[in-house]
């Protein structure tokens, strides 16, 4: 992984976070150019890709699985039509996916030799695609980003997206596969999260592949045999291989939660409150004398934590994120693997794998302290290897506990893995009903926000674009 060094990148991304998108036309071609050099295109779609996720997806809906337990903007209390949708969606389908077309166009022009190339492209573009519906279930996927040909996409169902994304990153990790020994295009330079190592590349594809079929498998058990077949294959395996965006936290190339803080609140988020944590989150953390609770949270008044809905910028009224977590340079994490850990003990659970879920429960739980506790860039705060043991002791027997207890146990762990990382979180507490959420207090919906409405701006120009549903409407993975 490297730091940010693209400084007039850093200084557009900066600007761009919080400005508001012109247009949001996915069909039209976002470059002039018909071509893009990949180590100059791949840096600015990943830290457009990272920091608009950030600031627009994290700092505004994180409340909504209750990590943090109020965000800006946030739509959880009702249907949203503000610039949150709008931007969010302008920066995936043109400054990712239309810069990604291009650059996975030229590389299969260019043949095996740059395999490379197309197969980031791909995996890029895969995980938009994958997060485009996982926010607004139905989306253009098969028509979209084909202008001369589909001038208003019709939009594809969640189910049929999250099939083609699985195909995608088949195709991605055949190509890798198929990568030759010599005359390799070097993608050194614009490859910010792997600096162009394919064999990690392939574990980072075949993760989201077992991701998005997790999501699956919640409407569609019949995945199961491709679940058990892509566990076969390397996956993020260790924090060694960990996919995150690293940030060097000099000026203009910082992690976005922490430009929010200074920006408009502060010095750092343990004197402003800016950023702080929900009850739930901060509940679990504490009542199980987890050792993330000090790694996480500041408290050392014992004020609790915020109620729901409220507590943004509270300035010591109630408990804040630590200056550990939220900091300039806090790397944007993509995928742990404990993710992957989790899921199998879940899955040996259900009679899917025969793992042994109580190993798999305690190995999962070891490398997400581990990787919190010290292994993530840039700690200020650690937790040391007695710590760590010590906790997994105290981790309750799975056999001796009801199958859906034994259950509840890993989810909650799985609940407390994907903190900070908004679509992950969010996708958590939508799959596995753990914990459970309820709707913000005087919230105009009956539960927790469940999908984004539709760009007023692509409604307008796409008369394919569906009628929006009620926020509180499940999406299609939702049990």
């Amino acid at each position: 992984m490297k730091n940010i060094k693209i400084y007039i990148l850093s200084f557009l991304i900066l600007f761009v976070s919080f400005a508001c998108d012109e247009t949001l036309d996915i069909n039209e071609d976002p470059l002039a150019a018909t071509s893009a050099d990949p180590n100059a295109v791949l840096p600015f779609v990943i830290v457009q890709y990272s920091a608009r996720k950030t600031t627009e997806l994290g700092t505004r809906t994180m409340d909504v699985p209750q990590h943090l337990s109020s965000c800006f903007n946030s739509p959880a209390s009702g249907p949203t039509t503000s610039f949150l949708t709008g931007n969010t969606w302008g920066m995936y389908y043109t400054q990712v996916l239309g810069n990604l077309e291009l650059v996975e166009a030229d590389a299969r022009e260019a043949g095996e030799t740059s395999n490379n190339v197309t197969a980031i492209a791909v995996i890029l573009k895969a995980l938009a695609y994958y997060e485009l519906a996982c926010i607004w279930e139905d989306i253009p996927f098969s028509q979209a980003i084909n202008g001369s040909e589909f001038q208003t996409p019709e939009f594809d169902t969640q189910e049929n997206v999250f099939n083609g994304v699985v195909a995608m990153l088949d195709d991605a990790m055949s190509l890798i596969d198929a990568i030759p020994a010599e005359g390799v295009f070097s993608v050194s330079t614009g490859d910010m999260i792997y600096e162009g190592d394919m064999s990690l590349w392939r574990k980072f594809a075949n993760s989201l592949k077992i991701r998005v079929l997790m999501l699956i498998r919640n409407q569609d058990t019949s995945v199961d045999s491709q679940l058990v077949a892509a566990l076969s294959q390397p996956y993020i395996s260790s924090n060694a291989e960990v996919a995150m965006l690293e940030y060097n936290g000099q000026s203009g190339q910082e992690n976005a939660w922490f430009q929010l803080v200074t920006a408009f609140f502060g010095p750092d988020n343990e004197s402003t409150g800016t950023h702080v944590p929900g009850e739930i989150f901060y509940n679990i953390l504490k009542d199980n004398a987890d050792p993330r609770y000090d790694l996480f949270i500041y408290d050392p008044d014992d004020v609790g934590p915020a109620p729901q809905g409220e507590g943004a910028g509270s300035f010591g009224a109630y408990a804040a994120l630590t200056n550990n977590v939220i900091r300039g340079d806090l790397p944007d994490i993509w995928f742990l693997p404990a993710e992957i850990t989790f899921y199998r003990a879940e899955l040996a659970l259900k009679g899917v794998t025969s793992d042994d879920a109580q190993e798999m429960y305690e190995m999962g739980v070891s490398q997400i302290l581990e990787f919190w506790g010290g292994v993530v860039p840039g700690a200020v705060m650690t937790l040391s290897a007695t710590e760590i043991t010590d906790y997994i002791a105290t981790l309750p027997d799975l056999s001796s506990l009801s199958n859906d207890d034994a259950l509840t146990a890993i989810y909650e762990q799985q609940y407390l893995e994907t903190f900070l990382r908004p679509i992950v979180a969010w996708n958590h507490i939508r799959r596995t009903k753990t914990p459970l959420v309820p709707p913000p207090p005087g919230a105009a919906i009956s539960t927790h926000l469940k999908r984004f409405t539709y760009p007023p701006d692509e409604i307008g120009a796409n008369p394919n674009t569906p009628i929006d549903k009620d926020t509180d409407i499940a999406v299609w993975f939702e049990n």
